[in-house]
């Protein structure tokens, strides 16, 4: 190995997970009762429905024998049972309150429940490296539910890649003509909100196949909406959430809803075409590296503000020292 292969290969290791809200389920796809095997932040959980209906996510080993919950393991009421010697665990706090066998439960015989919120459709966790409380609240979007909109249609898609490098593709606007023969590079403009947190990028695509105004909102590096509009009564909404399987995999779920007075116009040639715009990504990200400290030129100015946003959302001195 150079001395160069050797720069490379420790400056471009890719970061740990940054904090916030992640999706692991759609919420019709887990039934009451139902109990499913899930990965996420390189770690083995298990996700259940209570008998009352309440989503919880928890360590997946039983601290007694190491069995994993989530194959065979059972929900009987507000807890889920082990499929090894059927020791229960609690949806609240993840305590043992039952042996069947034995009348004294151990003190350590706990595990780890995650902060569970279904919104929007989808079962989300909070993530911190430290386990804390969430620091902001999930958005809502009205427009689910709403008559003026269709049903959602759903896609999902395993993107061999880092969850940041997913995100970064909201505020590069350069790529839309290289990687998705757009015929130039959108005007676009990013800014960030006064908290510092929520970022919006605006492109207007002039020569897309529908002529439209861009408008996508990044609340997190796992949750993003674009909201694209045509003209009046003419809009679409597209939100995508993440759910970081290990370093170099995430599990995308993008949703679409349109307006009803488009639908039969664009509603199903726009999904197509989010298919096919991820078919444009897909070998670019599966063959590219993590750049730490990419060399950017002075035209990449939105995803600058990119990199200096993101530091905001990683925990370790080192990842928010090295990510940009």
């Amino acid at each position: 190995m150079t001395i160069v292969e050797a720069c490379e290969a420790k400056t471009n290791v890719t970061p740990e997970f940054p904090m916030g809200w992640y999706s692991v389920a759609r919420s019709h796809e887990l039934l009451v009762g139902e109990v499913k095997p899930v990965q996420a932040f390189d770690r083995e959980l298990v996700l259940y429905r209570t008998r009352s209906g309440r989503a919880v996510l928890q360590d997946a080993f039983c601290p007694h024998l190491g069995a994993h919950l989530g194959y065979k393991g059972r929900v009987v009421g507000e807890s889920v049972r082990c499929p090894f010697h059927g020791w229960q665990f609690g949806a609240e706090d993840g305590k043992c309150v039952k042996i069947p066998y034995c009348d004294e439960i151990p003190e350590r015989a706990q595990i780890r429940t995650w902060h569970v919120e279904e919104k929007n459709g989808e079962v989300y966790v909070w993530f911190h490296p430290e386990n804390t409380s969430p620091e902001w609240a999930l958005p809502e979007l009205p427009e689910l539910g709403d008559p003026h909109w269709t049903a959602p249609r759903y896609t999902e898609h395993l993107v061999p890649a880092h969850v940041q490098d997913i995100c970064e593709n909201s505020c590069d606007p350069v790529h839309f003509q290289y990687v998705h023969k757009q015929m130039s590079v959108p005007a676009s403009t990013v800014t960030i909100d006064d908290d510092g947190r929520t970022m919006h990028l605006h492109s207007d695509m002039a020569n897309a196949d529908y002529p439209s105004h861009l408008h996508a909102i990044t609340y997190s590096p796992g949750f993003a909406l674009v909201r694209t509009t045509y003209g009046p009564n003419a809009e679409m909404i597209m939100y995508n959430s993440a759910q970081p399987i290990n370093r170099n995999e995430t599990r995308m779920r993008w949703t679409l809803i349109v307006r009803r007075e488009i639908e039969d116009a664009v509603g199903d040639d726009v999904m197509t075409g989010i298919i096919e715009g991820l078919n444009d990504d897909y070998p670019i990200w599966a063959n590219k590296v993590h750049k730490h400290r990419p060399v950017l030129c002075k035209e990449d100015k939105t995803l600058v503000l990119f990199r200096k946003w993101v530091r905001q959302f990683y925990l370790t001195s080192r990842d928010k020292r090295e990510i940009a």
